[in-house]
């Protein structure tokens, strides 16, 4: 209940605070840009670990999957972009006209210990749900390596 709590809290207040910094577009042309959608990702992200929190609290069997599909996102994005395997992608989306995301500076660090966090949650079983299964834990990696590539 308490780690429940403590993640829906920090959840919630980065959803508010990525949801500050999304420039809204009424530009019909800018609904079809790469850069205008890619900005809505670290808000899509804590709204997940939001969702997982609320799971958590819930004691819902998902809550594990949640915790893994957010931990696995947000820490193979960042990791991808230290070790600058999102410069690979980003010279191919570029060839193609594209450009690729990264977090901003100041949340990579909060945000990767978040998925660290979760990552631990959901495969040791601290909540004592249902664990995470082999499927799960393979769309968790794909979801968090395709996303790292394209958002």
């Amino acid at each position: 209940m308490v780690i429940g709590m403590s993640i829906s809290i920090v959840g919630l207040v980065l959803t508010v605070y990525f949801a500050t910094q999304i420039s809204f577009s009424i530009r019909l042309e800018s609904w079809f840009s790469q850069k205008y959608w890619v900005q809505f990702m670290p808000l899509v992200s804590s709204i997940l670990l939001t969702i997982a929190g609320i799971l958590a609290i819930l004691k819902r069997p998902n809550a594990n999957f949640t915790f893994a599909l957010f931990g696995h996102t947000v820490s193979e994005q960042i990791m991808f972009d230290w070790l600058g395997l999102t410069d690979i992608g980003s010279y191919l989306l570029n060839l193609i006209g594209l450009k690729s995301f990264n977090y901003p500076d100041h949340a990579i660090l909060w945000l990767f210990a978040l998925s660290l966090i979760s990552l631990y949650i959901a495969y040791s079983n601290v909540l004592k749900l249902r664990r995470v299964s082999l499927g799960e834990a393979i769309i968790g990696i794909t979801t968090g390596v395709v996303l790292s590539f394209i958002a």
